[in-house]
């Protein structure tokens, strides 16, 4: 009885590991947050926008483009222990959009968006340490009409 009991709970662990470990959680889009002091919030704030503008101005936009951008949200947190956090999230209709994101970065990186991007070290500095967003577990977008 209790090897029948042993074996029924390596059975359990094993089946409910296979569905934890599993990969269906699309790899869609790309965010991460950042704690900015407050004295740096009007220029991170600036810059985040030009980024945004960026994206607006080179990336397929919308459902009937390929590799098409679903959404990027940027907010940001009222002023907590001297800090503000930002929360960046980007978001593709499939996997091969955020490669195609990839793809436009590293040609714009060196090319006519090279000032701007060299506005972006605080991404680095900022960065909350493994706060990068890298799988899409819930997303509700209602459709505009």
């Amino acid at each position: 009885m209790i090897l029948k009991l042993f074996f029924s709970f390596l059975f359990t662990i094993f089946i409910s590991f296979s569905v934890y470990s599993s990969e269906d959680i699309p790899k869609t889009g790309w965010g991460a947050v950042l704690k900015v002091p407050v004295e740096e919030i009007k220029y991170v704030d600036k810059w985040l926008v030009e980024w945004g503008k960026w994206i607006k101005d080179t990336h397929p936009m919308g459902a009937n483009e390929k590799d098409g951008l679903e959404s990027l949200t940027i907010t940001k947190s009222d002023e907590a222990s001297g800090h503000v956090y930002y929360v960046i999230i980007e978001r593709y209709h499939s996997e091969s959009g955020l490669k195609n994101h990839t793809k436009i970065f590293q040609r714009d990186v060196g090319g006519a968006y090279q000032n701007m991007f060299s506005k972006l070290y605080f991404f680095n500095k900022y960065r909350v340490a493994s706060s990068e967003q890298r799988k899409t577990l819930y997303s509700l977008i209602p459709s505009i009409n």
